[in-house]
């Protein structure tokens, strides 16, 4: 065993042994996301209520302006400085988005900063999965080589968003073991090994749906299947794909484009979505100015 292996090993037995005697101290969702969360979730609140409760937390308030006033969103080009404004053109299942956004920020940025740049790169990399969701989720209902999905693109976002939470909870256990950070193959192999399972447990921890947990668990499976009616694509597919063009593009791989291409066309999700090789290329191009504009509002 080499000494990467026997590092990873021996961090992996120690997350091993507080799974099985159920010692895992799961992250919490921070209490203002949490109440402006729930709020969002009640069908009795009103816009009004909503924005007062908002209002009380400036960072929040100041996310959901920049995001109602971002590209995506503002095509009108009027600027919008009022919050029941903002939640309105946005909507509730944004706003939330937005509540669990600010949530996880807070998280990864919770830790001493040991590890501070690995928590960045990889809040940036949620950032753009969820942009990307965002962005494909919109173009089933608009392109005609995209095969239609029921799935929102604000709940695609979240999702993108939430995927690889594991990872996070990982780099934060991993600021104790100074032996492990020492060897970055060793960390980004235990990331890549448990990061589904660990990331499935906080969003299920978190009381969220089974469409989300599967999102955590899943994610990273290139030839799964689907268990919806005849086999069409899911809220995991959407974010599948998108974690894979993000990689793309934050490896500045795009010069090396159609290999990719042809590559991805061949995984079942990208199959499902009725995403080719042109098609993937296509909204990849013509989507970028929409892309940016959501990771700078989110990030």
């Amino acid at each position: 065993m080499t000494d990467s292996n026997a590092i990873g090993f021996e961090f992996i037995q120690t997350l091993s042994d507080e799974l099985s005697k159920g010692q895992v101290k799961l992250p919490a969702f921070p209490e203002v996301a949490l109440r402006i969360k729930s709020a969002l979730e009640d069908p009795d609140m009103s816009t009004q209520q909503i924005a007062k409760l908002v209002v009380s937390d400036p960072v929040f308030s100041a996310r959901l302006l920049k995001v109602a006033n971002s590209a995506a969103l503002n095509t009108s080009g009027k600027q919008i400085k009022e919050i029941p404004a903002a939640i309105t053109r946005m909507g509730f299942k944004m706003a939330h988005s937005i509540a669990v956004s600010i949530a996880m920020d807070q998280v990864m940025n919770e830790p001493s900063s040991t590890l501070a740049s690995e928590f960045q790169k990889l809040w940036q990399h949620s950032v753009t999965v969820a942009a990307l969701c965002y962005v494909i989720t919109k173009k089933q209902s608009r392109h005609p080589s995209v095969r239609q999905s029921k799935i929102n693109p604000d709940e695609a976002m979240l999702a993108g968003l939430m995927h690889d939470i594991g990872k996070t909870y990982i780099l934060s256990r991993a600021e104790s073991h100074p032996a492990l950070i020492a060897d970055p193959e060793a960390l980004e192999q235990v990331m890549f090994d448990w990061h589904t399972g660990i990331g499935s447990a906080i969003i299920e921890n978190w009381e969220f749906d089974e469409a989300m947990i599967n999102v955590a668990d899943e994610h990273e499976l290139l030839d799964r299947e689907t268990f919806m009616p005849g086999h069409a694509t899911d809220l995991t597919d959407i974010v599948l794909v998108a974690n894979l063009m993000a990689h793309l593009i934050e490896e500045g791989a795009e010069s090396d484009n159609e290999k990719h291409l042809e590559e991805w066309a061949e995984i079942p999700a990208f199959s499902r979505l009725g995403l080719d090789a042109e098609t993937i290329s296509e909204i990849n191009v013509s989507s970028r100015e929409e892309v940016d504009s959501i990771i700078s509002a989110l990030g």
